[in-house]
């Protein structure tokens, strides 16, 4: 609370300031009488929204709540301090008359430069051409378990930056077309992009740095623009070549038939569809390919170590996996094929109970335009909430037993909440997460080939969990492997 009164006569001060400073003259514009009226505007704001009566239709004030900054400087402090804040604010909105009402993500505004090019990627992600991308996905798990080997029976690992590399390479091979081992070029891309989310996380935490005007002044800025810089060249890079090589090949042609079986990457689909629709310009290329590989590779990583620290500390659950997958294969040992996926039911099961304990996405935005009428209150149109999926996955509505590891609650449909929004893993409505099916698929691949070649053992009672743009694992995590063999 000290730190948020200080913080908010800084502001005042820094109001005062502009209001007092020396301006140069202008010759369009009072520089006096702008610097007055925006000073008086800022401080009147603040005094504003300290002062003016709540409707009583508007949600309860979060306690701690300071003129102009609102909450923000709670935002200050690590991962688990942001994570514990989070759970906090999520047990205050259940004791005030369950705020957490999920209609909210079906009032969303929609821009129509998104809308258009969703339904244009929508066919790149149907279940024809995901399942052409199975033959990649075997081959990076058969990577994976052979890297894993030189640490089966070592005792306790992370095995998260084994899950990175793999899905990493995965997501960039389905996504630009480019075989990648170990590439400087794929370790440079994969760097930026987490350094650009690590920075992103420093702004939100710093409230002074959400003044745009102040932060293109610090090191965090330029840092940004490098990174950014990095992986716009290297994206581009990629694009300019495969542009070359498909009109050298005369190739466009093929690319257009989104039922066809051969591999073809999502890079080749957008070059198709903006050669012949004119439908994306390169940059729209390039910032679709940036969004859909980060979004990608580091989330199924995520969701698949919590898995196994789950797993490994449910040898019967974990047993039972083994044996669904071996009457699905015949117990052969041949790869997983298009056919195998939808029988791995149970396996499926064990996907979305972790995901509803352990959501890598945590959270969500919905921007509504309309007013939204929850139980007892009403939330004004042209708001942006914030959805809590930790809160929604805990919602009373999955019984008494929503804190406990139940697989087979997902066999059962009278076992699950009637409102299917109650699961929001993969976000909810029209901007749901586009590349759910392919996540489902990377996933059971990649625990298909770990569990046929190693048992695995965990603690899920030391795991820490901390959650900065994604909850992440942060301690308690190490996994151990026996080999089966």
């Amino acid at each position: 609370m000290v730190l948020g009164v200080l913080i908010v006569a800084c502001c005042v001060l820094f109001a005062v300031w502009r209001l007092v400073k020396p301006r140069s003259p202008s010759p369009t514009v009072d520089p006096e009488k702008l610097g007055a009226d925006s000073s008086l505007s800022c401080i009147t704001s603040a005094i504003w929204s300290w002062l003016k009566p709540r409707s009583v239709k508007s949600p309860t004030m979060y306690p701690g709540c300071l003129p102009l900054i609102g909450h923000g400087y709670q935002l200050i402090g690590d991962d688990k301090h942001l994570w514990k804040r989070e759970k906090e604010f999520y047990d205050f909105c259940l004791q005030n008359n369950d705020l957490i009402e999920v209609r909210v993500g079906t009032h969303s505004m929609f821009i129509n430069r998104w809308k258009i090019h969703r339904k244009l990627l929508n066919p790149a992600f149907n279940l024809n051409v995901l399942q052409s991308f199975v033959g990649e996905f075997n081959r990076q798990a058969k990577l994976l378990v052979s890297s894993l080997a030189s640490e089966a029976g070592k005792g306790p690992f992370d095995i998260r930056p084994y899950l990175i590399t793999n899905e990493l390479k995965s997501a960039y091979r389905t996504a630009f077309g480019t075989k990648v081992e170990n590439s400087e070029t794929l370790t440079t891309y994969s760097h930026a992009t987490e350094k650009i989310l690590t920075l992103i996380l420093e702004r939100m935490q710093n409230i002074w740095l959400h003044l745009s005007f102040i932060y293109k002044m610090t090191k965090s800025s330029r840092e940004s623009d490098k990174l950014a810089k990095i992986m716009k060249d290297i994206t581009e890079s990629v694009i300019n070549n495969r542009k070359s090589q498909l009109k050298a090949a005369k190739q466009f042609d093929k690319v257009g038939d989104s039922a066809t079986e051969d591999f073809v990457p999502l890079l080749d689909r957008m070059l198709d569809l903006a050669d012949k629709q004119n439908a994306f310009t390169d940059d729209d290329i390039r910032e679709h390919l940036d969004t859909i590989v980060g979004a990608a590779y580091d989330t199924t990583a995520t969701a698949v170590t919590f898995i196994l620290v789950v797993i490994g500390s449910h040898p019967d659950v974990q047993e039972k996996m083994y044996q669904e997958l071996q009457k699905v294969l015949d117990d052969e040992e041949r790869d997983i094929n298009k056919h195998d996926l939808p029988k791995l039911v149970y396996m499926e099961a064990v996907i979305k109970e972790t995901l509803r304990l352990y959501s890598p996405a945590p959270r969500f935005a919905r921007t509504s335009n309309t007013d939204v009428k929850l139980k007892n209150y009403t939330l004004p149109a042209n708001s942006t909430y914030i959805i809590s999926v930790y809160g929604l996955h805990r919602h009373a509505m999955w019984g008494p037993d929503k804190d406990q590891f139940i697989p087979e609650r997902w066999l059962d449909p009278a076992r699950l909440p009637k409102n299917p929004n109650f699961f929001a893993a993969f976000s909810l409505g029209r901007r749901n997460c586009i590349g759910r099916l392919y996540g489902v698929m990377a996933i059971k691949t990649t625990l298909s080939y770990i569990l046929r070649h190693f048992r695995v053992f965990s603690d899920i009672e030391k795991l820490e969990t901390g959650c900065d743009v994604l909850l992440k694992p942060v301690a308690g995590h190490f996994i151990s492997l026996e080999s089966r063999v």
